[in-house]
């Protein structure tokens, strides 16, 4: 099932192997009603892939609630998702206070870093889970309640069941299906696209839409490992951006703590790419377009024909996926 062809799961921007399948895997889950469970290092977008699923879902019309169960002090965290009836306890609202799962009701949650949900209170969500009913505090009457829940985390779930963190049929209640979202570092052919994408969505909110992407630095990412996935990327090129003195955005400009030992070699192969193109930039990028058209017409537009053309080419795939995004040919 080609996701992107029906208009679904654009804003997760990738076109490897491991995505294409992450795709399809949670077209078909978001179709069903299950509960998911999003699996991921730090910064690789399982929020995005999340509110993806809802929106391609028959709940996409309910309500998408966002929880990130790490952010709420323990204290409150049980009052914003079960709510309160007026007068619970001391400082409650007087008319009571409706809980995230009840905002939820008809849609999605998505509660994120579930690992860092109190052991008490995975005793309730299991409940929810069970029964699809939540008890606000204060009341002793269950509420039904008729709601997708997404879950994600970057920890190791087995982990904290083995240090008594997190119980075990919590885990096998939420981990109904797993979906596994594999960090940048393992899918570096995504990297042109992304930064092409992250750059452009960077320049139109700074309002630097002039600005162009120097080849320098989509060279420089593919050398990078990325322990901050594509969050970093996010932060690196509007860091960049900010830093650009001019309308070009070069490898110059990346923080130097992180690319100083990428940047001398990136500028050099940079130079002498621009010297050899000199005056004809314009007709090599005409003939570049053209030629690009020609072999997606002979080999066609999927994977495997993308991998033959890089290799007829003698490019790699990144560099690829790159000149195809840069021609608007990555659809």
């Amino acid at each position: 099932m080609d996701c992107e062809k029906i208009g679904l799961f654009k804003s997760f921007i990738g076109q490897s192997e491991k995505i294409q399948i992450l795709k399809d895997q949670a077209y078909k889950v978001a179709l069903g009603n299950s509960t998911v469970l999003i699996l991921g290092e730090t910064g690789t977008g399982k929020g995005l892939l999340a509110r993806a699923i809802h929106q391609a879902s028959k709940r996409k019309k309910g309500n998408f609630i966002e929880v990130n169960c790490g952010a709420i002090p323990e204290n409150l965290i049980e009052s914003e998702l079960f709510g309160y009836t007026k007068g619970s306890f001391t400082g409650a609202l007087k008319e009571g206070k409706k809980g995230r799962f009840l905002m939820a009701d008809k849609g999605s949650i998505f509660l994120d870093e579930i690992g860092e949900m109190p052991i008490h209170l995975q005793v309730k969500l299991l409940h929810v889970l069970q029964n699809r009913t939540i008890e606000p505090l204060g009341s002793e009457k269950s509420i039904p309640v008729d709601l997708r829940i997404i879950a994600a985390t970057n920890q190791n779930l087995e982990n904290l069941i083995r240090e008594r963190k997190f119980r075990k049929d919590l885990y096998y209640r939420l981990g109904v299906i797993p979906l596994h979202i594999p960090p940048l570092r393992k899918r570096q052919e995504d990297i042109p696209l992304l930064a092409t994408a992250i750059f452009q969505k960077c320049c139109k909110a700074l309002e630097k839409t002039q600005m162009v992407l120097d080849d320098s630095v989509i060279e420089a990412f593919l050398r990078y490992d990325w322990p901050g996935n594509v969050r970093e990327m996010e932060n690196v090129i509007e860091y960049g951006i900010n830093m650009s003195l001019d309308h070009r955005f070069t490898a110059e400009f990346l923080p130097h703590d992180l690319f100083q030992n990428n940047t001398v070699t990136t500028q050099k192969e940079c130079a002498s790419t621009l010297q050899y193109k000199g005056s004809y930039h314009q007709q090599f990028q005409h003939w570049e377009e053209e030629l690009l058209n020609y072999y997606l017409r002979e080999f066609g537009y999927d994977g495997d024909a993308k991998r033959k053309i890089a290799k007829e080419l003698k490019i790699s795939i990144a560099t690829l996926y790159r000149k195809l995004a840069v021609y608007g040919m990555d659809k």
